[in-house]
């Protein structure tokens, strides 16, 4: 074998190896720096609290800090649109939610797709609703309240935390399902609608399972059913909703996506640390108190969730005529 032969052999060797490094590189020494989750809702709500809560424990797997950013407004779409437009380097991520499935119905002209322009990491968490009720209103059960609103048809309220999101599309499905009329009214976030709920500026509010819970332990309001099929561990004694209204369910998930075009090294890196942070007891038992449970899916499971999703809540915007106002 000729010296040139094997230099041209040991140069393609070279090559192939040099090719390799980088992405093994990458996935060695990523993060240097703080990563940032944008959470596109106000600070305070069910989901900014879980999301700090799987921010520490990334952080704990990464070894390196992240920071959670709070992008509230537009049905979650300006931060959304925010991590579209990030680099995408891993450092920049979204805390996704059933709102991006829901979104690609519910608004006419959207600057991002979903399913394009970002890639999952993971769904790591699932929870319900708690439909709570104004202690005034004179109706104790989902039944009650059925005949009530059949009675005095377009005057019973509930709030949501904005226009398009998941309460509000669930109030929507209970209202078409249950056959009944009532009057939607959109709150920023959902502290202001509770606030109002206490005070009797609206009578029903779809709220997540963490924050129905010290309301209605502290008797400040009442609970008349989960949107969950069965009972919540959490919220003993609360029906599920589908119980009489039958077929009834919402279901609000959780996961962190990145950019479109982030390197897959650095994305198998978060997809690790996200499916060890969801199988950490400590974060399971709290999301348990929650009333959430965790329920990791793959990157794949996750797109898949996304797509059925984005059908099933594109076929409630339409049946029931919901829209962006």
């Amino acid at each position: 074998m000729t010296h040139s032969r094997l230099s041209r052999r040991a140069l393609m060797a070279l090559s192939a190896v040099a090719l390799a490094l980088p992405a093994h590189t990458l996935a060695q020494s990523w993060p240097t720096k703080p990563i940032k989750i944008i959470a596109p809702f106000p600070p305070g709500g069910f989901t900014d609290v879980v999301t700090r809560r799987v921010g520490a424990k990334l952080a704990s797997e990464l070894g390196q800090s992240v920071v959670v950013e709070n992008k509230p407004g537009a049905g979650t779409n300006i931060g959304t649109e925010n991590v579209v437009q990030s680099e995408p380097d891993g450092y920049t991520l979204l805390m996704g939610t059933s709102s991006l499935a829901i979104n690609r119905t519910l608004y006419q002209k959207l600057r991002f797709d979903a399913e394009k322009d970002l890639t999952p990491i993971g769904t790591y968490a699932t929870t319900g609703y708690t439909l709570i009720a104004n202690n005034d209103l004179p109706a104790n059960n989902v039944a009650e309240l059925v005949a009530l609103a059949k009675q005095k048809p377009d005057t019973l309220t509930f709030g949501s935390s904005g226009n398009g999101a998941v309460n509000h599309l669930a109030g929507a499905l209970f209202t078409s399902m249950a056959g009944i009329k009532m009057r939607h009214i959109p709150y920023r976030g959902s502290q202001a609608a509770i606030t109002d709920l206490i005070g009797g500026q609206i009578q029903l509010f779809w709220a997540s399972n963490l924050e129905a819970m010290p309301q209605v332990k502290g008797g400040r309001v009442k609970a008349l059913g989960v949107t969950t099929k069965g009972p919540v561990p959490a919220l003993p004694g609360v029906p599920p909703i589908g119980q009489t209204v039958k077929g009834y369910e919402a279901i609000y998930w959780m996961g962190l996506y990145a950019p479109a075009k982030t390197p897959p090294a650095v994305l198998e890196r978060l997809n690790a640390a996200l499916q060890a942070a969801a199988k950490d007891p400590e974060l399971r038992e709290a999301l348990t108190a929650t009333g959430a449970e965790t329920a990791f899916e793959s990157p794949a499971e996750a797109r898949a969730r996304l797509l059925r999703d984005a059908d099933a809540w594109g076929k409630v915007v339409r049946d029931t005529g919901a829209r962006v106002d």
